[in-house]
C-alpha cells in the first residue's frame, strides 16, 4: 500500500511541476519571443494574459469531467494536451517571423493552459482524497510545496535554458517537454488506480460553454484596466461593454445550471457556509500571492537597486516559502487546516506591515530580508494545502475534484483582479508613499482572509 501511495504521488508531483514551471517559464523568454515576430509589448504580453484566462477558465470544466470519466484518464489527457500545446510553439517558427506564426504560438498557449487547467486541480484532488487522513495533510503539503518550487524557479529555469541554448533556440523550452509530457501520460495511465464515478444524466456542455465564456469575459475585463489611468480605464466603454457582457452571461450560466442533471458548478456551494468562507479565503490568498510578483520592483525602488537585479530577493521569499507547505501539512494532520491557515495569514500580515512601517521608511538590507523571510514563511503555510483540505472534508469523494477546482478558479480570480489595485498605489504615487500604500493594502487583503476564517466550521 505504502509502495501503491509512493508511486501516485510521484506521478502526480511530476504533473505538478510541469505545469507549475511553464507558468513562470515563459515570463524572461518574453522579449525574445517578441523580437522574433516582430511584435511590440501590448501584443507580446498575450504569450503570457492567455495562459492565464484559459487555464483560469478551463479549470472547473476539468474538475467536473475528472469526476465524471475518472482523475487518471482526465490527468493523463491533459498531459497529452499540454504536449500538443508545447510542440505547436515549439513549431511555430516554421511559419516565419509572421503573425501566422505568432498565431500558431497562441493557439498552442491555448491547449497549454486547458491541459494545466487539469492537470493542477486533478493531481492536488487526487493526491488529497487517496492519502488516508492523518497523511492527507502532508500529502497536500508537498503538493503545495512542489507547485511553490515550480513557480519560483519557473524564471529562473526560463532564463537559465535560454543561457544555455542562446536566444535563437528558444522553441526548445516547449519542445523539451513533450517527450517529458507523452512519457508521464503513459505511466499515469497504465500505473495509475482508476476511479471512474458513475454518474446520470447528460453531460452540461451548454453550462460548460457559458461558464467558460463568463469568466473569459469577466477577466478580461479586469485585464483592460490601466493601472497608470484607473480612473478612466474604469469608465472606459470597452471595460463596461464586457463586464455587463460577464454578467449576462452569468444570469444565463445559473438559469441552464438549475436545470442541468449534473451541473458544471454545483450551486449548493454557495448556500453552504464553510464552502463558502473557504472561497471567500482562498479568493484573498490569490491576491496577496499575486503581489509577490511586484517584491522585484519594489526591492529595486528601495535599494536603488540596477533594473532586473530585483529578481534575486524573490529568491529569499521562495526559500521561506517551502519550509511552509511541508511543516504546514504534518499539523494539519495534527490540529486541523483551520489554526494552521490562520497563522499563517497572521505571520504573511505581520510580514507586510514590517514591510510598510519599518523596511520602506528606512531602507535597509538586512530589514529588506528580514520583512521577505517573514512574508514568504507566513506565505508558505496560507497557500494551498489548507485550502483544499478543507474544501475536501466539506465535500463528497465523488466532487472532490470540482470542489478543489473551484477554490483553484477562486483563488484564479484573486490573481488576476487584484494587480491592477496594487499596481494603481505606484502608478498614482511612484515614491515611498505609493509603495508603502501598495504594502498595506497587500497586508488589509491577509487580514480580510484570517478575518473570513473565523467562523469557519468542518
Amino acid at each position: 500500500m505504502k509502495r501503491n501511495l509512493a508511486l501516485i504521488l510521484i506521478i502526480y508531483l511530476l504533473g505538478l511541476l510541469i505545469g507549475g514551471l511553464y507558468v513562470g517559464m515563459v515570463a524572461p523568454v518574453r522579449t525574445v519571443i517578441q523580437a522574433s515576430f516582430g511584435v511590440d509589448d501590448t501584443v507580446g504580453i498575450w504569450v503570457v494574459n492567455i495562459y492565464t484566462l484559459f487555464y483560469a477558465a478551463f479549470i472547473p470544466i476539468m474538475g467536473k469531467l475528472a469526476d465524471r470519466v475518472g482523475r487518471k484518464r482526465v490527468f493523463a489527457a491533459c498531459l497529452g494536451l499540454f504536449a500538443v500545446g508545447a510542440l505547436l510553439c515549439g513549431l511555430c517558427t516554421l511559419a516565419g517571423a509572421t503573425m501566422a506564426g505568432f498565431a500558431l504560438l497562441l493557439l498552442g498557449r491555448v491547449l497549454q493552459a486547458i491541459g494545466a487547467g487539469g492537470i493542477i486541480p486533478v493531481a492536488n484532488a487526487e493526491i488529497g482524497v487517496t492519502f488516508p487522513a492523518d497523511k492527507r495533510g502532508m500529502a497536500l503539503g508537498i503538493a503545495a510545496a512542489t507547485i511553490g518550487l515550480a513557480n519560483v524557479l519557473g524564471s529562473a529555469v526560463g532564463s537559465a535554458l535560454l543561457g544555455l541554448l542562446g536566444t535563437g533556440n528558444w522553441t526548445w523550452l516547449f519542445l523539451g517537454c513533450v517527450p517529458l509530457c507523452l512519457l508521464l501520460a503513459a505511466a499515469a495511465w497504465f500505473l495509475l488506480p482508476s476511479n471512474t464515478v458513475e454518474r446520470g444524466g447528460k453531460l452540461d456542455v451548454l453550462g460548460a460553454v457559458l461558464f467558460v465564456s463568463f469568466v473569459l469575459f469577466l477577466l478580461l475585463a479586469f485585464k483592460g484596466l490601466d493601472p497608470q489611468r484607473l480612473s478612466a480605464s474604469l469608465i472606459a466603454p470597452s471595460f463596461w461593454a464586457l463586464l455587463i457582457a460577464a454578467f449576462a452571461l452569468a444570469f444565463a450560466f445559473r438559469a441552464v445550471e438549475h436545470r442541468a442533471a449534473d451541473p458544471v458548478f454545483h450551486m449548493e456551494y454557495l448556500h453552504r457556509v464553510p464552502i463558502v468562507i473557504t472561497m471567500l479565503v482562498s479568493f484573498f490568498i490569490g491576491a496577496v500571492t499575486i503581489s509577490m510578483t511586484l517584491i522585484p520592483q519594489y526591492a529595486e525602488f528601495l535599494m536603488d537597486a540596477q533594473l532586473g537585479s530585483g529578481g534575486y530577493y524573490m529568491a529569499v521569499i521562495g526559500v521561506f516559502s517551502l519550509l511552509g507547505p511541508v511543516l504546514g501539512g504534518k499539523l494539519i494532520d495534527r490540529v486541523g487546516p483551520k489554526p494552521v491557515l490562520m497563522a499563517g495569514l497572521v505571520v504573511a500580515f505581520l510580514g507586510y506591515v514590517f514591510l510598510a512601517l519599518v523596511v520602506t521608511p528606512r531602507p535597509s538590507p538586512v530589514l529588506l530580508l528580514l520583512g521577505l523571510a517573514i512574508v514568504g514563511l507566513g506565505m508558505g503555510f496560507a497557500m494551498g494545502a489548507p485550502t483544499n483540505y478543507m474544501v475536501l472534508e466539506n465535500v463528497d469523494e465523488s466532487e472532490s475534484t470540482a470542489a478543489v477546482s473551484t477554490i483553484a478558479l477562486v483563488r484564479q480570480m484573486g490573481t488576476t483582479l487584484a494587480p491592477a489595485l496594487f499596481v494603481g498605489f505606484i502608478a498614482n504615487n511612484a515614491s515611498t508613499g505609493g509603495y508603502q500604500a501598495m504594502m498595506l493594502a497587500v497586508a488589509a487583503c491577509a487580514a480580510f482572509a484570517a478575518v473570513a476564517l473565523i467562523p469557519y466550521r468542518r
